[in-house]
């Protein structure tokens, strides 16, 4: 029984050690206009409603080249402008 154990372990480390995925995290050089996507806590900071879009494009020309869109909407809640709700959409190829 201990054998099988160890067999069935070995196996699925072995399955998802070759058959795994990971996310790889935009790169933002505009920190200045990608304040929330960076830092969610900003949300709702400036007191109004703010509605913003990039587009970055890195290696024009080149297959593979990697492209990151970022549309991003925040607003204070309420008299309160402490508190903030923010909405950040990323699509980075």
């Amino acid at each position: 029984m201990k054998k099988i154990k160890i067999i069935v372990v070995t196996a699925f480390l072995s399955i998802t050690f070759f058959a795994s995925y990971a996310q790889q995290d935009a790169q933002y050089t505009q920190y200045m206009y990608n304040t929330i996507s960076v830092n969610p806590a900003y949300a709702g900071s400036r007191g109004v409603l703010s509605i913003m879009g990039l587009h970055r494009s890195q290696w024009v020309g080149l297959d593979g080249a990697p492209r990151t869109q970022t549309l991003t909407l925040n607003t204070p809640i309420g008299g309160n402008e402490r508190v903030g709700l923010g909405l950040s959409i990323v699509n980075d190829q």
